[in-house]
């Protein structure tokens, strides 16, 4: 009634989803675009991801990180997870593995797992950072509680050779076997070598 204080920003970022889940991009895009200009971060995030992707818009990938950068700024964690991977790989943006670290962190920081994983291989492999292996055990450990499949057989492989962590067959087990559960299929094949 009168006088409320609903954000209309919302409404109109259900209706981009929901335009977006039916397969119609442009009126998604547009929704998302206009959930964006009045500050709605998740809006932001998708409409970067949408740019990236080429649905509804031409693929610009400058406009994709234009928007994932924002909705970073806000605390949106996909979009950080999303800005830091674009970091990475130098995709719209010239690469930078300490920008990719710094958003990386932000995302992990508030527990998303794939940015957790994503930590344990800067880490591991030392890019834009100096290597750390128990570092990044410490994030691969807290990505694959989380039940993220890739980080499962990472952590299994881990506890085989001993990098970061205490070599321990039983523990390797554990979490090969997890990652073979949720659809790891390259598990499967570390469990045979183990046993065999």
């Amino acid at each position: 009634m009168f006088g409320s204080k609903k954000d209309p920003s919302e409404q109109i970022f259900k209706d981009a989803c929901k335009a977006y889940k039916s397969g119609d991009y442009g009126k998604a895009a547009e929704f998302y675009s206009d959930a964006a200009a009045l500050g709605h971060v998740g809006a932001m995030s998708d409409l970067g991801i949408m740019y990236a992707q080429g649905q509804g818009v031409p693929q610009i990938k400058q406009e994709a990180v234009k928007w994932w950068t924002k909705a970073a700024e806000e605390g949106e964690v996909r979009a950080q997870h999303n800005l830091a991977t674009a970091y990475a790989m130098g995709d719209g943006v010239q690469r930078s593995y300490e920008m990719a670290l710094s958003w990386f962190l932000k995302a992990a920081e508030q527990g998303y797992y794939k940015s957790q994983y994503s930590l344990y291989r800067i880490y591991s492999e030392g890019l834009g950072t100096e290597r750390d292996d128990d570092r990044a055990a410490e994030w691969l450990m807290k990505a694959a509680e989380q039940m993220y499949p890739k980080a499962e057989l990472a952590l299994g492989r881990l506890y085989i050779t001993g990098e970061g962590v205490e070599a321990s067959e039983k523990l390797a087990l554990k979490y090969l076997r997890r990652a073979a559960r949720h659809g790891e299929k390259d598990a499967e094949e570390e469990l045979r070598a183990l046993k065999g």
